[in-house]
């Protein structure tokens, strides 16, 4: 049975590309090479799920390749900001104080399912945002709704810049089974590998006492219509500037901090702003300051105003009772991917294009998936 959970979350989907061009959009430069190294990264990853899950005593159901541990997983409204700016009425925010319903899940990005403070080292976060009744031409032929996701973490940039570099550390990854110091070898220590490292390390160090509480970045590249760049952001209202751990954290306490902060009898709505970041115009795909191919630059704003973070839109999460046993389920249910969207929103550079094919070779029953047109009405 674990044999074949597994085989049907490695499946090939029931969907094709609709108006999605494989060919690269004019902010994007392929490397030679690069196709032939996302395929490899595909059966790599479908081989590390095997060996981390086909053979585990008591292991029922396959997770996801990345972000598996889930903190929550809870409703919310998205809405667009009725003040926006002409320049960013594109795709979802084309009609400002429109309004939608959506998932958002939180978790750890760590591949394996372990406490959230392990052995005092932090985790990079996950914020997955799962937008309901979009309208427009979108990107992914899927049966069910249309949907607009938006994946973020909690640092502005991913560890690795492009699909080369990922390769490298998977082979590692695999071949190690999941010890990946050779990787940071210092007989193998390139520049490129240093600065890994370094993003690693600074990751280890950003403890988090409450899921709700941080800002979550894109970290990658994604059209704003046909002629711009942009990355997302989402940032909450009235956060601690300085939160603290628990004196002792539990294993799952950043669920717990989640619970308490949206209880029905004593919780608050909590809101966050969505934000675009707009690229600077007439830059080339590897531009030192705002590069597409390289997803581990951040973009920083200059006091000029470029690059300027913009709210867009909010997302609010109003109190409730999400750590239940089917909201739980429809919620392993769910598949995350930026390529769930919107033309106008397609996703840039390598990474992007490695996502696309390796999230649809690593998510759950995808073989009779449909993306939400509403929330599940559960039987009470």
């Amino acid at each position: 049975m674990k044999k074949l959970v597994l085989f049907a979350l490695l499946a090939t989907p029931v969907c094709a590309a609709r108006a999605w061009d494989s060919s690269a959009t004019k902010f994007e430069a392929v490397p030679q090479g690069e196709a032939q190294e996302i395929t490899e990264m595909v059966d790599l990853t479908h081989k590390l799920l095997e060996q981390r899950y086909g053979g585990s005593a008591g292991e029922t159901m396959a997770r996801r390749a990345v972000h598996p541990k889930a903190h929550g997983c809870v409703k919310a409204d998205f809405t667009v900001n009725q003040d926006l700016p002409e320049k960013y009425r594109v795709g979802l925010f084309a009609t400002p104080g429109k309004s939608y319903k959506a998932w958002v899940r939180f978790s750890n990005a760590t591949a394996i399912v372990r406490p959230d403070v392990n052995d005092n080292r932090a985790d990079s976060r996950g914020m997955a945002v799962k937008v309901m009744g979009v309208e427009g031409d979108t990107l992914m032929n899927e049966p069910g709704g249309k949907t607009q996701d938006f994946l973020l973490i909690n640092q502005p940039m991913f560890a690795f810049p492009n699909v080369h570099e990922y390769l490298e550390f998977t082979r590692i990854q695999f071949a190690n089974k999941e010890d990946v110091r050779p990787f940071f070898a210092p007989q193998t220590l390139t520049d490129a590998r240093k600065k890994i490292g370094g993003i690693v390390q600074k990751i280890a160090t950003m403890h988090i006492a409450n899921p709700l509480d941080a800002p979550y970045f894109s970290a990658s590249a994604f059209l704003l219509g046909p002629e711009n760049a942009a990355k997302f952001a989402a940032r909450p209202r009235g956060a601690p500037a300085n939160p603290s751990l628990p004196d002792r954290t539990p294993t799952d306490y950043l669920r717990e901090a989640m619970k308490k902060s949206l209880s029905i009898a004593e919780g608050s709505p909590v809101v966050f702003d969505f934000q675009i970041q707009l690229r600077p115009d007439g830059l080339s795909p590897t531009d030192a300051d705002y590069p597409i191919e390289s997803a581990n630059d951040e973009w920083k704003p200059k006091g000029d105003g470029t690059a300027a973070y913009q709210n867009v839109a909010t997302i609010t999460i109003r109190p409730q009772d999400f750590d239940t046993p089917l909201q739980n389920t429809e919620c392993e249910h769910l598949v995350f991917t930026p390529w769930h969207g919107l033309t106008a929103h397609q996703p840039l550079g390598g990474i992007n294009r490695l996502r696309r094919e390796v999230y649809i070779a690593s998510s759950r029953h995808r073989a009779d998936h449909r993306e939400p047109t509403d929330y599940p009405k559960w039987p009470f």
